[in-house]
């Protein structure tokens, strides 16, 4: 492996969200010294407990004034931007907002990295910049957003591409599926099960069908490390992903059988959205290839760590991707 910077000091903006803390405590243990950027509108302060050292600046990546701050204050060598409106209902609800945090909020990292001669760049893209289709994207693939959200991160990874090279900056975009884990802040499906099962026995979900690739939050934390400490990263594009399709109806079966429980599933059509591709997943053989990165085996429903989702005492429920995506393995551990 062609190693890239040494351990520098890494400003993370939304460090405190889902992501975001994970990533933080991988690069601490990794050697990193780590700055925080995170207004707090999602992420959690009480995750810096478990951050020793971490400087955080509550801030607002749009606002420029605040983020010229931190650049002078920090002295960073890297920079991880994970700060977004990320959630698709919400972005589709609030397009003028989600603008303003993911595209002018990027422009304004770029700038800031510019002023302050900060050499490199780790970009959180999305899938939803892909144009929908039923097999597996690649990172040549056509990008046509069908959605709010995956338009502004299209918009910020041709400013992160056209701008980085003229400010001096190493960029790498990393297009991630859908994330799921323990401290999951925002209602994606996998969390939106969990709360409905703690209060009821009836799922609803807007499409029982839809599938997705379910990555774990620790894999794109490791993602974006190998990234940080490998030249080939460098101005380079990657999905990160499972390069398997789970659906929902195979989620819902994970979820019944981690909490031991028969649960109902049923499809609510006030909880459609108005554009939802069928199929989402990736092709992974890039950064499989180039950087040595994989992802963890198996998909898990775990809540035996870090937060209690009042389904079962110390469980994990793992469907293990076999030969073929309809007849999935489920093994239960009860420990």
């Amino acid at each position: 492996m062609e190693q890239g910077m040494e351990k520098c000091r890494v400003l993370v903006t939304g460090g405190l969200g889902s992501i975001g803390h994970i990533l933080c405590a991988r690069l601490i243990r990794e050697g990193y010294e780590v700055v925080i950027v995170d207004d707090l509108s999602v992420g959690r302060k009480e995750f810096l407990e478990n951050l020793p050292g971490v400087k955080l600046y509550e801030c607002d990546v749009a606002d420029n004034r605040g983020l010229e701050k931190v650049f002078g204050e920090s002295d960073v060598g890297a920079v991880v931007h994970l700060a977004a409106k990320h959630y698709i209902p919400y972005c589709e609800e609030h397009p003028k907002e989600t603008v303003r945090v993911n595209v002018v909020g990027t422009l304004n990292v770029l700038e800031a990295m510019r002023q302050h001669a900060v050499p490199r760049l780790v970009f959180a893209s999305t899938s939803s910049v892909y144009k929908p289709g039923e097999r597996p994207y690649q990172e040549d693939d056509s990008l046509e957003p069908v959605n709010v959200y995956g338009a502004t991160k299209l918009v910020c990874e041709e400013a992160v591409k056209r701008f980085s090279p003229q400010y001096g900056v190493a960029y790498t975009i990393l297009r991630f599926m859908n994330v799921y884990g323990p401290d999951d802040l925002v209602h994606h499906v996998i969390p939106e099960m969990v709360k409905q099962a703690r209060s009821s026995d009836v799922i609803k979900v807007g499409n029982t069908e839809s599938k997705r690739d379910f990555i774990k939050s620790e894999d794109i934390a490791d993602a974006i490390v190998r990234c940080l400490e490998n030249d080939v990263a460098r101005n380079n594009v990657y999905n990160v992903g499972t390069g398997k399709a789970l659906s929902v109806k195979e989620v819902f079966d994970a979820l019944c059988k981690a909490a031991n429980r028969k649960l109902v599933l049923e499809v609510d059509e006030t909880r459609k959205r108005k554009v939802d591709p069928p199929v989402l997943h990736a092709d992974i053989s890039k950064i499989m290839r180039e950087l040595g990165w994989q992802p963890g085996k198996e998909f898990s429903l775990e809540d035996s760590q870090k937060q209690d989702f009042g389904l079962h005492e110390n469980l994990i429920c793992r469907i293990r991707h076999g030969s073929s995506r309809r007849h999935s393995a489920v093994q239960q551990e009860i420990s």
